[in-house]
């Protein structure tokens, strides 16, 4: 854009813009200072007098009445169920983005982080099941194969140009790949009893999203409604959840109304008509028509962005700063000390930090390596296998997902407790060996290794 003088004028959120995924990883990475921030504030509270005040404070119920429809619950499932949906619902929209123009998007570049999404999930559940085969815990299985995204990106944010572009790529595309692995995992293992009534009426609003969909409305809103009710039928038929904030995200248009090029057209002849219209020294309000021109310029330019694009812009910083911390706030506040019962050698504590710390790192590189040689895959521009080793050590960071799946496989109680210190122990042991791992490694190379 040009000022009077005819030089270019920044115009803030237009020029320079950073891309999605530079805006993805930015926001990531301040969203893992934060979520650090309210977990050491979390566990501070926990363990001081104020504890089990804290406590309580989570068991209040909440909710509405709708004739003779009741529906309460405590302000702790508030947080997991509902919040944690709409935290799910942006994943489901990152996922299908990366499935139409991301790395996800062809074979070649959804091999390797993909493959290595699934040795990072197989070879930790492997190591957690055989130290809890036959316990009671056997059930956590699924709590180290997930992998946090905000704090891993975090990491590499503090470690700036020591580590190459392509590797921050690779662990968000790795980490998206495993976060439609823990949703699966979600989906087909912790659940509880169905109930086929209100199964069936969730196809309901499932049906209405296809519709809205298939009529290529691109009002945003009209999804998070109709996922919305879909996110109430799916609570009561006994699926988790936040499985329908995915489902509701799948279908959200990917295509934007107005291509570029028909945008740029738009403006063009938008614009001229304004400067025609145009009454030197006229009140603002006066100018009727330039009014209404500014205003149909303004839709063009909403619609020259896809739904799914402006529901990611608008949510990603909600759920990054308000969603994830009330999480951590709700659910990382472990009491470890003045009479606590974490059994620190446990099978369960011994699996997740196995899992976690060594199965991860072991599971990426391992996986990464076998589709790399048989030439499935090939490593990203400047990466080095020591570079997908430290990617694998971030990769223990399990954090938020590993705790989401704990709550589902523990629910509340001494062994919950046990799960969620052994995460964060994992998660501190790993991002700390992750960081001097690629701290100590060689600066990026210029070209591809194989």
């Amino acid at each position: 854009m040009s000022g009077p003088t005819g030089k270019a004028v920044p115009v803030p959120g237009v020029d320079g813009a950073p891309s999605m995924m530079e805006r993805f990883l930015s926001n990531e990475a301040a969203g893992g200072i934060v979520l650090a921030a309210v977990t050491l504030v979390s566990m501070l509270i926990a363990n001081s007098p104020l504890g089990e005040a804290f406590a309580e404070v989570w068991k209040i119920e909440a909710g509405f009445v709708i004739g003779s429809l009741v529906f309460e619950q405590s302000l702790l499932h508030w947080v997991d169920d509902a919040l944690m949906a709409l935290f799910f619902f942006v994943i489901g929209l990152e996922i299908k983005r990366e499935f139409i123009v991301g790395e996800l998007s062809t074979w070649r570049g959804a091999a390797l982080p993909v493959f290595a999404a699934l040795g990072g999930m197989i070879v930790p559940a492997l190591i957690y099941t055989a130290f809890n085969t036959g316990t009671v815990d056997a059930a956590g299985w699924g709590v180290p194969m997930a992998t946090d995204i905000a704090f891993a990106l975090g990491v590499l944010a503090i470690l700036g140009s020591r580590v190459p572009a392509g590797l921050k790529v690779f662990l968000s595309a790795l980490a998206i790949a495993d976060d439609l692995g823990a949703i699966l995992v979600i989906a087909l293992f912790y659940t509880t009893d169905i109930q086929a009534d209100w199964l069936l009426f969730a196809l309901v609003p499932i049906a209405a999203l296809v519709l809205l969909n298939r009529l290529r409305v691109d009002e945003p809103m009209m999804y998070l409604a109709a996922g919305s009710v879909l996110w109430f039928a799916v609570l009561n038929s006994g699926v988790h959840a936040t499985i329908a904030g995915v489902v509701a995200a799948m279908a959200v248009p990917g295509a934007a109304r107005l291509s570029p090029t028909q945008f740029t057209s738009v403006c063009r002849l938008t614009l001229d008509e304004i400067e025609a219209c145009d009454e030197p020294g006229a009140h603002t309000l006066k100018d009727h028509r330039q009014q209404h021109l500014a205003l149909g310029l303004a839709r063009a330019a909403e619609y020259s962005a896809a739904p799914l694009q402006r529901l990611e812009f608008a949510l990603l910083p909600f759920t990054t700063f308000v969603v994830l911390p009330l999480f951590a706030l709700a659910n990382a506040g472990v009491r470890v000390v003045g009479g606590s019962d974490v059994d620190v050698i446990s099978p369960l504590f011994a699996g997740v930090i196995g899992g976690l710390v060594f199965g991860k790192p072991l599971g990426i590189t391992l996986a990464s390596f076998i589709a790399v040689r048989a030439g499935w895959a090939r490593l990203p521009a400047g990466v080095s296998w020591r570079h997908i080793v430290g990617a694998g050590m971030l990769g223990g960071i399990g954090f938020t997902m590993s705790m989401f799946v704990a709550n589902l496989a523990f629910g509340a109680g001494a062994h919950s407790d046990d799960s969620k210190v052994a995460i964060l122990t994992a998660s501190i042991l790993a991002g700390m060996a992750g960081y001097l791992w690629l701290r100590a490694t060689p600066a990026p190379v210029a070209q591809s290794q194989e």
